[in-house]
């Protein structure tokens, strides 16, 4: 693997990266003065990562699912 031109540690582009995805996520202004809208899937990743207890989505096992099909009265019609 080459090494990047601007030789940037890891952990400071890991900060401007989470940096980036909590502005996506909250909303910002751009250099424009442009209104950037808060973005939802940004919001629900960093939660979910942030906050697993509260936010983690889960799965519900096999054995533990709703049944799915008609009741008598729909089977009946």
């Amino acid at each position: 693997m080459k090494p990047r031109k601007d030789a940037v540690p890891d952990d400071v582009r890991d900060d401007q990266v989470e940096d980036a995805l909590l502005r996506r996520a909250v909303g910002y202004e751009d250099e424009s003065g442009k209104s950037v809208p808060p973005d939802v899937r940004a919001a629900m990743y960093w939660l979910e990562n942030r906050r697993p207890d509260r936010w983690k989505r889960r799965r519900i096992p096999a054995e533990k699912e709703p049944e799915i099909g008609f009741s008598e009265t729909e089977k009946e019609l």
